[in-house]
């Protein structure tokens, strides 16, 4: 039987919901009852539909990025001590502290300025300004942070004296971490992955600076977040509510699909 509440505890839970309500829970409930009925429209008008698959085309890249390069980074800020560790603790951090849109200043200084690689990068015909590769570059930045620290946890959560056995064994590197690690991380790999695809999709700041529309399927096309800031601009309020609750939806149903599979898949 689980213990009853004391008074300061029930008091902390209520707030608790109460600012979640409020501040969560309230403005997507509305965002869905008045954007809800106009969601078969945004999601008839093309140049929208282009926006969203753009948008989905990015982030993905940007979560293969992450698992690409956050996996081994992972590991061994779970398992080595070394000299420097904090700092690159506290780089893989930073991202989440630096405002989005110096993120795009940063990508445009770097790749395709007159300095660092931006000339070698040109010469060789790599546009990082209104292409995928910018906006990507941009939304990898800003959500690697997030799988990095999901996978870095689960890495922790198993005995390390597993793998002093695989090896003491004969099993090289390589083999324990195919047979033993990733097994058991294959969750947490999945859900960061998730993590970082969502927060690329969320990203507006940078984008604009970067991509504020990118050349996709043969046409200048603007990403979904910054679709409907023009709407809102452009247009009023109304008109970005329909395009925002339309975009919340489909990612939703990602989310909930992705999820499904990836638990389906479970052994």
């Amino acid at each position: 039987m689980a213990p009853s509440l004391n008074p300061l505890q029930a008091f902390l839970i209520t707030i608790s919901l109460a600012l979640l309500s409020i501040l969560i829970i309230y403005p997507l409930i509305l965002l869905i009852i008045v954007g809800g009925p106009m969601v078969p429209s945004a999601l008839s008008t093309a140049s929208f539909v282009k926006a969203i698959e753009a948008t989905v085309v990015i982030s993905t890249l940007s979560a293969l990025i992450a698992i690409v390069m956050g996996t081994p980074l992972a590991y061994v800020l779970a398992r080595y001590e070394f000299r420097l560790k904090q700092v690159v603790d506290s780089i893989v951090d930073i991202p989440i502290m630096i405002p989005h849109v110096i993120v795009g200043i940063m990508v445009v200084l770097a790749f395709a300025y007159r300095y660092g690689l931006g000339p070698f990068l040109k010469a060789h015909g790599i546009e990082f300004v209104n292409t995928l590769w910018g906006a990507t570059a941009a939304v990898a930045f800003l959500s690697s942070t997030y799988y990095i620290r999901v996978v870095e946890a689960a890495i922790r959560m198993i005995n390390p004296e597993m793998e002093l056995v695989a090896r003491t064994l004969g099993a090289s590197w390589g083999r324990m971490f195919t047979t033993l690690i990733l097994p058991k991380i294959k969750r947490a790999i999945a859900n960061g992955a998730l993590l970082s695809w969502a927060r690329s999709v969320s990203e507006a700041g940078a984008l604009f600076i970067v991509a504020y529309y990118v050349y996709f399927a043969g046409s200048y096309v603007y990403p979904a977040s910054v679709y409907i800031y023009e709407s809102y601009v452009g247009v009023g309020l109304i008109n970005a509510v329909k395009y925002s609750a339309a975009l919340v939806l489909v990612v939703l149903a990602i989310f909930i699909a992705y999820r499904v599979a990836v638990g389906g898949g479970r052994g």
